[in-house]
C-alpha cells in the first residue's frame, strides 16, 4: 500500500490559521486570540477587541501577506458604553501584502472582510498586534521534530510596515538554531503539547513556526507564536536540505512498515 508522510487531518490542523486558537490556553499564544467562522461572530466580537487596542486580522486562505490586516482605531472616542467601537469610527488598515494603508469606517472594512469568512474553510483569526514585529519575525524551519534553520525576517524600515514577506521589502537572515537557544528551548519543550492540542500523533514532514517577540509583565522577553505552515513551505535558497528531507522520509517509511508488519 501507500505510506503517507502525514495524515490529511494533521496537515489541516497544522496548516489552518485556527491552530493558534487551539493553542490559546498555552504560553505560546495570547489569550485574546479568536477565530471567527461566521459573520455574526465577527460582527459581535471584533468591535469589542478593537476598542481594547490594535488588532491583526488573518484570513485562512492566501499567502505572501494577502488578507492579513493590521487595524487600529483613529477615533479614540468612538466607543459606546458597552465597549464597542462604533460603526462609523475611522480606522487605519494596513495590509501585510505590501504594507499599503487605507483609512475606512469600521462598518465598511468589516463588510469587506466578510469575503474571508464565506466559503469552504473560511475564517478570520483576530489577535493582538505585537509592536515588536518591527524587530523581526523569527521562523523555525522544521523537518518533522528537528529544527533545521531559523530565518530572521525584519520588516521594511518605514512607519507602517509590519509585513515580514520578501515581497513587501523585508530583509531575511538565515541562522543556525544554536544561535536562538532560548527560542529553541521554548519551542522544542512545547512540541508534545502542540501535537496533543492539534490532535497529531506525528508531525508534518516539512513545516514552519513563526514567532514574534513580546514583553511579559516582568519586562522580560517572551516569544509569541504567530503562525504555523505545513502546506506551502518554500526553501529554494537551501536546497541542501533536500538530503535531510530524504533521510527523514526513509525513517518515516521504515517506521511505518515496521508498524504494519507488527499489526499484520
Amino acid at each position: 500500500g501507500v505510506i503517507p508522510m502525514a495524515h490529511p487531518d494533521i496537515m489541516l490542523n497544522f496548516g489552518a490559521k485556527d491552530a493558534l486558537v487551539k493553542l490559546r490556553d498555552t504560553d505560546l499564544v495570547p489569550n485574546d486570540t479568536f477565530a471567527y467562522y461566521t459573520i455574526g461572530e465577527f460582527q459581535k466580537n471584533f468591535p469589542i477587541q478593537l476598542a481594547k487596542g490594535e488588532r491583526v486580522l488573518k484570513q485562512n486562505r492566501g499567502s505572501t501577506g494577502e488578507g492579513i490586516w493590521r487595524v487600529s482605531l483613529l477615533d479614540v472616542d468612538a466607543i459606546d458604553s458597552n465597549g464597542n467601537v462604533l460603526e462609523h469610527a475611522k480606522i487605519k488598515c494596513t495590509e501585510a501584502k505590501d504594507n499599503h494603508v487605507e483609512i475606512q469606517e469600521l462598518s465598511e472594512f468589516m463588510q469587506f472582510c466578510e469575503q474571508y469568512i464565506i466559503g469552504e474553510n473560511g475564517m478570520l483569526i483576530d489577535m493582538p498586534f505585537l509592536p515588536r514585529i518591527k524587530e523581526g519575525e523569527i521562523r523555525i524551519f522544521m523537518i518533522n521534530d528537528k529544527p533545521m534553520n531559523v530565518v530572521h525576517k525584519k520588516p521594511a524600515d518605514n512607519a507602517d510596515a509590519f509585513s515580514a514577506t520578501l515581497f513587501s521589502g523585508a530583509q531575511y537572515r538565515y541562522d543556525h538554531p544554536e544561535n536562538w537557544k532560548e527560542l529553541m528551548e521554548v519551542f522544542t519543550s512545547n512540541l508534545a503539547l502542540i501535537k496533543g492540542k492539534l490532535g497529531a500523533h506525528i508531525l508534518p514532514l516539512i513545516w514552519t513556526a513563526d514567532f514574534i517577540l513580546d514583553t511579559d509583565v516582568d519586562g522580560q522577553d517572551k516569544y509569541v507564536l504567530g503562525e504555523m505552515n505545513c502546506s506551502c513551505v518554500g526553501f529554494t535558497s537551501h536546497l541542501s536540505l533536500a538530503e535531510n528531507v530524504a533521510d527523514e522520509i526513509i525513517t518515516i517509511i521504515e517506521g511505518s512498515a515496521q508498524t504494519i508488519d507488527a499489526v499484520s
